[in-house]
């Protein structure tokens, strides 16, 4: 029998799963990513290291499974979104990778027509996406000028087949996508100072990228000659992972919470709360790329010296409104009510007989206020939800998957693998051995719920208040944001130029 591996390239982990024909789960695999932050607002992540845990969490998984490398007929990826990798000419890196969670790209960005943009790309301006990274690099990065600029997939990609190319859904993500034409647009290029041969080319994610060369695998421990899929974003990938239908709300928790339907490919009406991206089956993708969930959890569990499941034992034991600890879940800049990097996360109504359940509890409660905000504005973009499908490793948090029902007043479905992402890939792996109209085969096969969370009426007016709590410490404490971004500017201006990632 002949299987497939689906590769997830996470914020903490590469995940390895291997798939036969009726995407049954044979075999897993994980490897731990480390992620550094050198001072504030930067973040790192090491490509060698991620090639390194691809070995091993690949692996583990034929262990696990029980299969032999030359049984493996194809190979899919996915992986984080809006990272940055500078590359030579032989697409070896030449330096860390800069993931969605850096942001010193702010001061490289260049003077935009924001609504423009939006309409443009799809994508709110931000110095998260990948142009503002490239151009900060190209400036600042030190060393040698990069031959060429990735996302964490294509650099993978790259790195095990040669193929330098990416799907419309990653390439849509950078900030120089024209939603509209389908390709890279020649004014958002001119605005960041890129040359169009300094990207991938762009390609559907389950067409086939190349096949596996020497280095590739032996970075993989698979077969010279294997199948590789061009592959696709995170984001993207979970959605197919559950077959997600027209009419329901995706909420991915991870180490981030992605919102997003399948809705039109359009970029009216968008706000700054929803961007839209090319869906892999078609049509388009509206989504809010997300806030730190699983993240805020992870580094509370941190700080207090527990895990996240005694959190969430802990959480289940206190009652809606979390005693009155409010919290603000913009750890990592906001992205809702409205888009606003410059914004902190906060814990508001703080008293000495709050614990550290409290805390998880308001955790809970801000997420799933911000989900709701999304999916209200999802509906009102053409693309109304009647139930939330929940995946990821928070969905595997019983009371978070509760207080998301109470909150947003629909009924939450989950399923016994919560991890859609490596099955997604898996997908596309098949979808690229089998051709045109696999993939809507390959979906077809995605596994249903096993659990449903309803909605409870006795609650619903006690998290209307939590809602208008959130929302009112959120706008409280904007005008300090502003005031500390004016403070860290004004340091950073007298001082020196962003240091080089070289030069440390």
């Amino acid at each position: 029998m002949s299987f497939v591996l689906g590769l997830d390239l996470g914020t903490q982990s590469a995940k390895a799963v291997v798939y036969d024909p009726q995407l049954r789960v044979r075999g897993r695999g994980r490897a731990a990513i480390a992620t550094h932050y050198p001072r504030a607002g930067w973040a790192e992540q090491d490509p060698g290291a991620w090639e390194v845990a691809v070995g091993a969490a690949i692996a583990a998984a034929l262990v696990d499974a029980q299969v032999g490398a030359r049984q493996i007929a194809g190979l899919g990826l996915t992986g984080q979104l809006d990272g940055m990798i500078a590359v030579d000419e032989a697409g070896a890196p030449l330096g860390p990778c800069l993931p969605w969670l850096d942001r010193r790209a702010t001061a490289a960005m260049p003077a935009l027509d924001d609504d423009a943009v939006l309409a443009l790309t799809g994508q709110v301006v931000d110095a998260s996406h990948l142009a503002g990274k490239a151009r900060w690099w190209d400036r600042h990065g030190g060393g040698p000028r990069a031959a060429r600029f990735h996302q964490p997939v294509s650099y993978l990609v790259e790195r095990l087949t040669g193929a330098r190319v990416l799907d419309h859904g990653l390439a849509s993500t950078t900030l120089l996508y024209d939603l509209a034409g389908a390709c890279w647009s020649p004014a958002q290029l001119s605005a960041f100072d890129l040359d169009r041969a300094r990207l991938p080319t762009i390609a559907d994610a389950h067409a086939r990228a190349g096949t596996l060369h020497a280095r590739g695998a032996a970075s993989t421990g698979l077969v010279v000659g294997t199948p590789v899929a061009v592959g696709t974003g995170d984001d993207f990938a979970t959605g197919l992972g559950i077959g997600l239908p027209t009419g329901a709300l995706l909420c991915a928790i991870g180490t981030a919470e992605v919102v997003a339907a399948r809705g039109p490919i359009t970029a009216r009406d968008l706000g700054r709360l929803v961007e839209v991206h090319p869906e892999p089956r078609g049509g388009g993708l509206l989504e809010n790329p997300g806030w730190a969930a699983g993240g805020a959890i992870a580094w509370l569990a941190a700080l207090t010296g527990r895990d996240a499941a005694a959190l969430d034992a802990e959480v289940a034991a206190i009652g809606p409104g979390a005693d009155g600890v409010t919290y603000v879940p913009a750890l990592g800049g906001a992205m809702v009510p409205v888009w606003n990097p410059r914004a902190r996360g906060a814990f508001v109504g703080l008293g000495a007989g709050h614990d550290a359940g409290h805390l998880a509890r308001a955790i809970y409660e801000a997420c799933a206020v911000a989900m709701t905000l999304v999916g209200e504005r999802i509906a009102s973009l053409g693309a109304p939800c009647d139930a939330i499908h929940l995946v990821g490793g928070g969905a595997r948090a019983d009371t978070w998957a509760q207080i998301r029902a109470d909150v947003a007043g629909l009924p939450v479905a989950r399923w016994d693998d919560p991890d859609a992402c490596p099955r997604g890939a898996a997908m596309l792996a098949w979808a690229a051995l089998d051709g045109a109209g696999a993939l809507d085969a390959a979906v077809a096969l995605a596994p249903p719920p096993v659990a449903w969370s309803t909605p409870d009426p006795r609650v619903a007016d006690r998290y209307a208040a939590v809602r208008a709590q959130v929302l009112s410490a959120t706008a409280a404490l904007a005008p300090i944001d502003e005031a500390h971004t004016r403070a860290e500017a004004a340091v950073r201006d007298a001082s020196h130029s962003p240091q080089s990632p070289r030069s440390r």
